[in-house]
């Protein structure tokens, strides 16, 4: 077999909790190219849901809402996309343009997928079922949350 090998590493963001993940990968020219990972292992959680964005209109945004207790996996495999996420504090923006290359991002973190090439296809595995109430879909109501969250405790 004429195959390279990579191991799953990540790389933190500056946005608390965001990892961007280039995945365990095997290159071979005889027999085609494999990315995997593996749940609970390699990557943050089990999924229990998954669903896909694809044909978006030029220069529309996807996402723009954080969770309050969902994680999420995205990987863009096919076409680009960005992904920027925010934690009310820290802003970062990823360019997914490699099936091999996920952003983690977890609760409480603010994330919109925007600039989708004309052929993306945008992967999303959560970590919890649909949920409406666990949306945070006002970005000031996400940073008054994210302010009370940090807000230090006084003893009573």
């Amino acid at each position: 077999m004429n195959a390279a090998r990579t191991e799953t590493t990540f790389s933190d963001s500056a946005v608390k909790g965001v990892r961007l993940y280039q995945m365990r990968t095997i290159i071979d020219s005889t027999r085609g190219n494999l990315t995997v990972g593996e749940f609970g292992g390699e990557l943050p959680f089990v999924p229990r849901r998954f669903f896909l964005t694809y044909q978006i209109p030029e220069r529309t945004t996807r996402g723009e809402h954080a969770h309050l207790k969902c994680e999420q996996f995205l990987v863009c495999v096919r076409g680009s996309c960005a992904v920027s996420v925010d934690d009310g504090l820290h802003r970062d923006e990823f360019i997914l343009d490699r099936p091999m290359v996920g952003v983690y991002v977890p609760p409480m973190v603010w994330a919109a997928e925007h600039q989708h090439s004309w052929d993306s296809t945008l992967m999303v595995f959560a970590s919890d079922p649909y949920d409406p109430a666990d949306y945070i879909s006002d970005y000031a109501e996400f940073t008054r949350l994210v302010r009370r969250a940090d807000a230090p405790t006084t003893p009573a």
